[in-house]
């Protein structure tokens, strides 16, 4: 199964198949609002998977869920990420993957979590706090 080397949230982000990321705003646990509902215009999940030259060519199935603070789910893409079928015989291959949201809304303060999962299996949750600005 593809291993989850990393994944984080961003303000912005692209990525060149197979190479490097370019990132704005990297790192968002908290969001901010004046009031709510909030509805947040932009927001990337930058993840890499390192694929083992035994899993070439096969597909995974990759999903990601955005959980409310009331424990439900709020939001949830899935599809399937196959690497190419050649690598380095013992070295993994990385996949790079972006996933763009916009106009998130946000109906609560409160905990949230973006849940990645791979093969039916858990890889990473990523807590996000939102929260109305000056107060905690």
């Amino acid at each position: 199964m593809p291993e989850l080397d990393f994944a984080f949230l961003a303000d912005s982000a692209e990525a060149e198949p197979g190479r490097k990321f370019y990132v704005l705003g990297g790192g968002i646990d908290v969001i901010a609002g004046q009031s709510l509902p909030l509805v947040h215009p932009t927001m990337s999940l930058l993840m890499r998977f390192l694929v083992h030259p035994s899993e070439l060519g096969r597909p995974h199935h990759l999903e990601v869920r955005l959980i409310n603070a009331d424990g439900g789910e709020l939001a949830k893409l899935e599809g399937d990420l196959e690497a190419g079928a050649t690598g380095q015989p013992g070295r993994p291959v990385s996949v790079n993957v972006v996933i763009n949201l916009a106009n998130t809304r946000f109906e609560t303060a409160g905990d949230y979590s973006v849940e990645v999962m791979m093969n039916n299996t858990h890889q990473k949750s990523l807590p996000l706090r939102i929260q109305v600005a000056g107060q905690n």
